[in-house]
């Protein structure tokens, strides 16, 4: 765990470091200007014995001095009236070692200002920077409170519509770039609205009745308290063990057996639902075909909780019913896309994960009635 002690104690270091650097450097100065004066007589002698001794006291007074107008200077704040999108992509573009974003749904992903915030993304990445985005998980309840105080904005949505266009945006990345790019989602009562770039941040509070990018932010840099306080809580919600990497939300690895044989193992989306989760059975079409839904036992890669119980072996249901298909349908095109009937994102068939190994009623045919919803005559 890096954390903020680590990066306060690097900024310390590399002042203190430039510190005496320039100390040392004035000193040297001095001395080779008396050493000078020593060997030449008359007015040249007393000149350079004068510029050495105010070079000394030069020296001491930065020494003294510095650390003063330095604290000064990392306790300023700023007050933003509003939050300036264009402005902070050309900070971003312009970063040249760290960009980091906390916030519940990030309105730079939104509307017109998406590609050129994207673009800035780009830039810095292509510079070396280290970009980190975390945003909050939009099942969480943190996330449901939110959208009660900010009505009528609908908070999850904004977050899933996020979370997709950074998905697309990582599989546009070569593998420096998104070794470089992290993006991470927190379950947690979201608490600060950060923007940084290199050692300077905007940071707000969530009001009631507004979201946060439209209430004024202030302007401070990492070293100050303030900077330190939020840098803080960054880093203890980035590696809080509740906190996940987008690639768990976008995908679910999942072992299909039928009577204790593998039969595949592949990754595959998923959504969650008001009675639990829903995945997209098109990677197992086959299996499907063969056996249908009854026979096949699923075991996830990382337990999921489903009304209470937790575990990670399933059986699989159809979703039963046109309207509860098309909302589930639904689910799957806000987190993913579009669905298209080949390549990525072809037809989906929507399946429900039982809990336990259960079994429900519909579901143990085979082949044309094995208890698949597809939407691939809808698509």
């Amino acid at each position: 765990m890096g954390g903020p002690v680590v990066g306060a104690l690097r900024r310390r270091l590399r002042w203190r470091a430039r510190r005496v650097v320039g100390v040392l450097g004035l000193l040297a100065v001095s001395v080779g200007l008396l050493a000078w004066g020593r060997m030449v007589e008359g007015y040249n002698q007393e000149l350079l014995l004068n510029i050495g001794a105010s070079t000394v006291i030069v020296a001491f007074s930065y020494a003294i001095v510095d650390p003063l107008f330095e604290e000064l200077r990392r306790s300023r704040v700023e007050e933003r009236p509003r939050f300036d999108d264009e402005e902070f992509s050309r900070n971003v573009a312009a970063a040249t070692s760290t960009v980091s974003i906390m916030d519940i749904g990030s309105h730079l992903l939104e509307g017109s200002g998406r590609e050129r915030f994207l673009r800035a993304l780009r830039t810095a990445l292509t510079n070396g920077v280290l970009v980190r985005l975390l945003l909050l998980d939009p099942d969480s309840a943190a996330a449901s409170q939110r959208a009660e105080e900010i009505r009528p904005v609908n908070v999850r949505e904004v977050i899933v519509d996020n979370l997709r266009r950074l998905n697309e945006f990582v599989e546009s990345l070569d593998v420096a770039e998104r070794n470089r790019f992290q993006v991470r989602i927190y379950d947690a009562s979201p608490s600060v609205h950060m923007f940084r770039w290199d050692e300077k941040a905007l940071i707000s509070f969530f009001p009631i009745g507004v979201r946060a990018s439209a209430a004024p932010h202030l302007e401070v840099f990492m070293g100050s308290p303030l900077g330190e306080f939020v840098e803080s809580r960054f880093d203890e919600l980035w590696w809080h063990p509740s906190t996940r990497p987008l690639e768990e939300y976008i995908c679910l690895p999942v072992t299909l057996r039928h009577d204790g044989v593998v039969l595949r193992s592949c990754v595959m989306h998923f959504v969650v639902t008001a009675g639990g989760w829903c995945i997209d059975g098109s990677p197992i079409v086959d299996q499907l075909t063969d056996f249908g839904t009854g026979p096949l036992e699923v075991e996830l890669s990382r337990p999921l909780a489903v009304n209470g119980w937790s575990g990670t072996r399933f059986r699989l249901a159809r979703v039963d019913g046109d309207a509860e298909r098309a909302r589930v349908f639904a689910l799957f095109d806000a987190k993913y896309g579009p669905r298209r009937l080949i390549g990525p994102g072809r037809a989906r068939l929507a399946l429900r994960l039982i809990p336990g190994g259960g079994l429900v009623g519909g579901s143990n045919g085979g082949g044309a009635e094995s208890g698949v919803g597809s939407d691939s005559s809808a698509a």
